[in-house]
């Protein structure tokens, strides 16, 4: 069974991959495939301050798949307290330049979770989504707006196994998937993006964003928020608080490599 989004997005969380910009921000525009050298970005991505406390959540259903407990708070930190799953790329960018992925465009629902949890899509193009569970989930994919949440597609695959492909969007933006088939803490983020300037931190909490040609750009930080506010049971779905976004401007060189470091603290009053 195949859902088209691309007749759904319409109005995306992020207005940056296509938003407008300051006077002193950066904004380039890329015609097609560079020509002549590009440089790289990388940098990490730090955590500053006290992780929160642990906090988990007791799992009524399907325990010998899913366990008895699962923790909530949706904050993975590395060595050196880098941040993993969180979104780099370049705002502003206009390009014809085709988007070619460098990983598999997969969404795995494995042990009651997404895997990847966070993943980089093309416009355009097609993501698959299969359950390695011998239990029913659900992907509901949802848009995020102005106005609030609207659904894109709404999957059930009850089938072990079972494998769906997804058209995605021709626009920019970040798609949120839950399952309400009693397992409310599955989250899993997908970027889909209308240029290659776009990836994830690692489990290093590092990024990379290469073969970017020569000029001044505004790179942005997004991560998904991190503190539970409430469990809705009517929805079997858990409610955070709001994400978190940062920017900077960084100015990339032939054959140069800029380095760009973001920090994540959390909000005060949690």
């Amino acid at each position: 069974m195949t859902k088209t989004l691309s007749i759904l997005i319409t109005t995306l969380l992020l207005t940056s991959c296509g938003g407008s910009q300051t006077d002193d921000a950066a904004s380039t525009t890329v015609t097609g495939k560079p020509v002549g050298p590009t440089g790289k970005i990388r940098g990490v991505v730090l955590f500053k301050g006290d992780e929160p406390a642990p906090r988990f959540e007791p799992i009524a259903e399907n325990q010998n798949i899913c366990g008895d407990k699962v923790a909530v708070s949706r904050l993975a930190v590395g060595k050196d307290k880098r941040v993993q799953n969180a979104f780099i790329y370049l705002e502003g960018v206009q390009t014809s330049e085709k988007f070619v992925p460098r990983q598999s465009l997969l969404v795995d629902q494995k042990d009651c979770q997404y895997k990847p949890h966070s993943l980089v899509v093309p416009a355009g193009g097609k993501i698959d989504i299969t359950n390695s569970d011998p239990i029913l989930h659900n992907v509901h994919a949802h848009q995020f707006t102005d106005q609030g949440q609207t659904t894109l597609f709404n999957i059930a695959q009850p089938v072990q196994g079972q494998r769906t492909s997804v058209d995605t969007p021709q626009k920019s933006g970040i798609v949120y998937l839950t399952c309400e088939a009693g397992h409310p803490w599955m989250s899993g983020y997908v970027f889909v993006a209308n240029h290659p300037y776009v990836t994830t931190t690692d489990a290093d909490g590092g990024f990379v964003i290469e073969g970017v040609p020569p000029g001044k750009y505004t790179i942005k930080m997004w991560h998904e928020g991190v503190i539970l506010k409430q469990n809705i049971k009517s929805l079997q779905r858990y409610e955070y608080e709001e994400p978190y976004e940062t920017t900077q401007e960084v100015t990339v060189e032939a054959n140069g490599e800029a380095v760009v470091n973001f920090e994540l603290s959390l909000r005060s009053g949690r």
